[in-house]
């Protein structure tokens, strides 16, 4: 894919972005969490070893860890584990940033929502769509967000990709909160988390640039997509 280098936003500006959202959620996240089901420590160590076993060469891209949570957002949110991974093309000077965060209560996940935790640590909303993909054995549906900021006279901008994954739903993406709740209306599932993925690219994109990234990327994420959605024996 070729690479578009106009527009990124300058790493020292990218690393804090994913420490400051988790921070700026926390006011909205409650205190109260049920007692787990039996099981479901079992099943979150799966899931959080399947997302560590997330491969650092995808295609022709190569990764490396970014910044961690900050001690606080990990207190407070009490996600599983939180995935941030920049991937750089062969050759290329894009960088693609990758993001999986579980958490063992649904209801934190409206702290993680691009729409939540971007305006939120001063990036202001630019435009909202959705896309259409083939992935794990389904035509999957990712919310797209698209996002700026001005700094130092410059105006930086993102693109992000989004859905989530709960325990029981058949390897289905599901783009949206008001979607999500829905489908954890279930007391089962909602006690069993849920995973949330995020593709951005650190510039402005197209439909069908978002869409190549998606679908290059999404592969390398089946089997975290598998385990999440396989729930507790």
């Amino acid at each position: 894919m070729a690479s578009r280098p106009n527009n990124r936003v300058p790493h020292r500006l990218a690393a804090p972005v994913l420490s400051a959202a988790l921070l700026a959620a926390l006011a909205g996240v409650g205190t109260l969490r049920p007692s787990p089901p039996a099981g479901v420590q079992e099943y979150v160590t799966a899931v959080v070893h399947a997302i560590d076993d997330t491969p650092y060469r995808i295609n022709a891209w190569t990764g490396r860890d970014l910044n961690a949570p900050p001690t606080e957002a990990v207190d407070m949110l009490r996600p599983s584990r939180v995935l941030h991974r920049g991937y750089r093309n062969d050759g290329g000077r894009d960088e693609i940033r990758m993001v999986i965060v579980h958490c063992p209560d649904v209801r934190d996940m409206a702290g993680h929502h691009p729409p939540n935790c971007y305006p939120a640590t001063g990036w202001t909303t630019s435009g909202a769509s959705e896309i259409e993909v083939n992935a794990f054995g389904h035509d999957q549906t990712f919310a797209v967000h698209r996002f700026e900021r001005r700094e130092a006279g410059t105006t930086h901008r993102i693109t992000v990709a989004s859905g989530f994954v709960v325990p029981g739903y058949d390897g289905a993406v599901i783009p949206g909160m008001d979607k999500l709740r829905a489908v954890s209306e279930n007391r089962r599932r909602t006690k069993l988390g849920a995973a949330q993925l995020q593709i951005i690219i650190d510039r402005a994109a197209g439909q069908d640039e978002i869409r190549e990234v998606v679908e290059t990327f999404l592969p390398a994420l089946e089997p975290v997509v598998d385990r999440v959605t396989e729930g507790a024996e």
